[in-house]
């Protein structure tokens, strides 16, 4: 069984036990599967890393790849991290992407490495970067998050 769906069978796990606590939740979250995104590497806590294809719909004028697209890809990646940091749900609170080359056509995918750079009580502190298939720094992305407590779940739920 590949990483991928080792992965996708987590997911499910935790949609039930999360569904079980009254919990309604989409795991995978559809913009996971619209950006086709197919993880490489989990490792709880520490790291996510990631690969998508370029998608000529999600292309811009100049016809690379839209860098909101590749940030909504990040977010895809600091999510399931900062859940499995935490074991519950987390809420972003700044996502901040620099890009430095364009994602092209050319280069049919990019890969996404997410780390956890450090963990408090209430927040999560990560960083990306986005690689071509030739290893060269696509851009990088640091994420900001709050650990939601069960009383904020239940608002977010209600």
């Amino acid at each position: 069984m590949s990483v991928h769906e080792n992965w996708l069978k987590q997911l499910n796990k935790t949609k039930e036990q999360l569904n079980a606590q009254g919990i309604d939740i989409q795991l995978p979250p559809p913009s996971q599967l619209e950006l086709q995104i197919e993880y490489l590497e989990v490792v709880p806590g520490k790291k996510i890393k990631g690969k998508i294809p370029f998608q000529k719909r999600f292309s811009n004028p100049i016809k690379t790849y839209q860098g909101g697209f590749l940030t909504a890809a990040l977010d895809d990646h600091f999510g399931p991290l900062s859940y499995m940091t935490a074991d519950r749900p987390c809420t972003t609170l700044s996502l901040n992407t620099t890009y430095l080359k364009p994602f092209t056509e050319k280069m049919g995918h990019c890969t996404i490495e997410a780390e956890v750079m450090q963990k408090t009580k209430s927040f999560i502190f990560m960083r990306a970067v986005v690689l071509s298939p030739g290893g060269d720094l696509l851009a990088h992305a640091e994420s900001h998050v709050a650990i939601l407590r069960d009383d904020q779940l239940q608002k977010v739920n209600a």
